[in-house]
């Protein structure tokens, strides 16, 4: 019988398992705070990047929304001209006005094609000559849209020099 005695006293003694405290999750580790400020850095380049990217090609967006006006608001002869001098605006903001004020004629529409992904074919190049130096033409309204594509695409892809 003591065994049965000194077994119920034994279970007396037992009490129940101590569980720790609840790990905190606050403060955390200084490895956290090392790895949350290397993100904030890089997250804050990568804004910076972008940022000067957007601005970088303001001008281009100024430069659509100004083609876009001339294609609704003028007569076709004008629009030629007026697509004319926009792209060399654009030119002159982008390479200087050193480089682009002296190109005429042929070797314009050679640094156009040789700058960007637009391919002026002959029909266009002979719509801005007329335009230019006649008085008496009237263009098509296809030959003036296929410039105005040929205007788009020049503004939009042309390799930057900023």
């Amino acid at each position: 019988m003591e065994s049965n005695a000194t077994s119920g006293a034994s279970l007396d003694l037992l009490h129940d398992i101590v569980i720790p405290p609840a790990v905190s999750a606050l403060p955390p580790a200084p490895g956290w705070f090392v790895l949350m400020l290397l993100g904030l850095a890089f997250g804050i380049h990568v804004g910076m990047r972008y940022y000067a990217a957007y601005s970088k090609n303001l001008y281009r967006r100024e430069a659509l929304k100004e083609l876009s006006v001339i294609k609704s608001s003028k007569e076709p002869d004008a629009q030629v001209k007026a697509i004319l001098s926009l792209m060399k605006r654009v030119a002159m903001q982008c390479y200087g006005r050193e480089k682009i004020a002296s190109l005429g004629d042929t070797m314009w529409w050679e640094f156009v094609e040789n700058h960007s992904k637009a391919k002026i074919d002959r029909q266009s190049r002979e719509l801005a000559q007329k335009v230019l130096y006649t008085m008496d033409d009237n263009p098509k309204r296809e030959e003036v849209d296929a410039f105005v594509n040929i205007a788009k695409v020049w503004i939009a892809t042309h390799e930057g020099q900023q």
